[in-house]
């Protein structure tokens, strides 16, 4: 059984929630015309609801819902379901649903959102060398504030303090938030000391 603390499941939800809040956001304001993806945003409100992990049937919908759903729909709900995965501890059932949701997504930028997640995943799972793998394969330059702020927090638990250091300034000569930059300082400095 994994020890997660309280701490780290807290972290986990607040990312989840973030990122995708954003995503919804992002697509309510630029909205689709057509009506079957109108049709779509009402049973992706539908199937967000139906997801407890304590109905197994509901679980099953969601599930299907994701497959037949190769579209920012399924992407959400998929990212939703695995949230509610890590929240009762379930990190494996979580990573299928990432990954699966991963080989069906064509939007660049939702694909790295999922690959991010998956790679906290198996930095949760002490899996570290797997998330570096994972976070290397991401080439949008783009991401990568976010990229090297990971792979400092894995080197960290790798207990190698320089390479920590290292893509954490990385990641802080990237990152434009005030208030990231304010705590990878924080975590340089922890470090240094």
């Amino acid at each position: 059984m994994l020890n997660i603390s309280k701490k780290k499941i807290v972290f986990i939800t607040l990312f989840f929630l973030f990122l995708s809040l954003n995503l919804i956001i992002f697509y309510w304001k630029y909205p689709m015309i057509d009506q079957t993806k109108n049709l779509n945003a009402i049973q992706y409100e539908e199937i967000i609801k139906k997801i407890n992990i304590n109905k197994p049937q509901n679980i099953y919908e969601v599930e299907n819902f994701i497959i037949h759903n190769h579209n920012v729909y399924g992407t959400l709900t998929a990212l939703s379901l695995s949230k509610e995965y890590i929240l009762h501890n379930e990190l494996d059932k979580a990573l299928i649903s990432l990954s699966n949701s991963l080989k069906y997504t064509s939007e660049e930028n939702l694909k790295i959102l999922l690959t991010l997640n998956i790679a906290k995943l198996k930095i949760e799972k002490n899996c570290n060398q797997q998330a570096i793998k994972i976070l290397n394969r991401i080439q949008n330059h783009n991401w990568s504030n976010i990229i090297e702020n990971m792979k400092g927090d894995i080197y960290m638990h790798l207990n190698n303090k320089k390479e920590a250091i290292k893509s954490w300034e990385k990641s802080l000569s990237l990152e434009d938030s005030n208030a990231s930059k304010e705590i990878i300082r924080m975590k340089i400095n922890d470090l240094k000391e």
